[in-house]
């Protein structure tokens, strides 16, 4: 299996008056910049779309992760209108950093009224690029049934906490690099739901494929997928400038009985500083590699 093993702590952004305590306006452009992105897929096409709105290290996961752009570059425009809509936002205290996550859809092009309509529901993780714009920087979705509520045009935006900056980079950095060793660790020795019940916030949003998105801490406890054991190895950490918000994302496996490699799957994070100043994963994404 091709690896990728990357370990970064980002260089602070050379915005002109950027500072720990993010202006109101940063959540604001960041929904905004998702907006514009879905936009832009449904006026240009997806291709148009993700070579417009990845950074130049952005990730999509094809299964494994790899360079979004050049992959993206490579694949021939699609006929099929890819469309979807925020539903949650948060962004770091130095607005440098944040995460979206919401319901899409692919719609089949005119004339293929035959094929039916996917849906599923997007994370990712934004960056602000040395020019202020908000970037890419990893995506990760997952895909299942057509939701009973809250789709497509009835989707109400919800806010993340509010930020005020708590750490340096560099050390916030080496605490969550921790916490992702000390998550990995439970989840391997017993299982994923017990790493997600030390280390999720309560709001904490789980998606994977072929299920709705589980919404807060408890319905993750719920989800008999997560009763098993997996072995993660990130390959890359980031935080923001203000060190209260970082991701993760990488491969692993899931294990099978006595530690037999059942599957390999992929993994996206997504860690906020709570006000007690502890990591608490705010979002959770595990796909096995074999369903994408």
């Amino acid at each position: 299996m091709a690896r990728f093993h990357r370990l970064a702590v980002p260089v602070a952004l050379a915005l002109a008056g950027l500072a720990l305590a993010a202006p109101p306006p940063a959540l604001e452009s960041l929904v905004q910049a998702e907006r514009r992105f879905s936009a832009t897929s449904v006026e240009k096409g997806s291709k148009e779309a993700f070579l417009a709105f990845l950074a130049e290290d952005g990730i999509l996961f094809r299964p494994l992760p790899v360079n979004g752009k050049q992959s993206v570059a490579r694949r021939p425009p699609v006929s099929a209108t890819l469309i979807w809509e925020p539903a949650f936002a948060e962004v770091s205290a130095a607005g440098d950093l944040g995460w979206t996550t919401g319901p899409w859809e692919f719609r089949p092009p005119a004339g293929a009224a035959d094929r039916p309509v996917l849906h599923g529901d997007f994370a990712s993780v934004w960056r602000r690029d040395a020019g202020g714009e908000w970037k890419v920087a990893a995506d990760l979705g997952c895909s299942h049934a057509a939701p009973a509520r809250g789709g497509l045009g009835r989707v109400k935006l919800l806010a993340g906490p509010a930020h005020a900056g708590s750490r340096s980079p560099q050390a916030a950095f080496g605490e969550l690099e921790e916490a992702e060793r000390a998550f990995a660790e439970r989840s391997a020795t017993r299982d994923l739901r017990a790493a997600l019940g030390a280390w999720g916030d309560k709001s904490l949003r789980c998606l994977r494929d072929g299920d709705a998105p589980r919404l807060g801490l408890d319905a993750a406890r719920r989800d008999p997928a997560y009763s098993t054991a997996y072995r993660f190895r990130p390959d890359t950490i980031r935080v923001a400038a203000s060190g209260d918000l970082g991701y993760a994302y990488g491969v692993g496996e899931r294990l099978g009985p006595e530690g037999a490699i059942a599957d390999s799957s992929v993994f996206l994070r997504v860690w906020r500083r709570d006000p007690r100043g502890a990591w608490k994963l705010a979002l959770a994404v595990v796909n096995p590699v074999g369903g994408r």
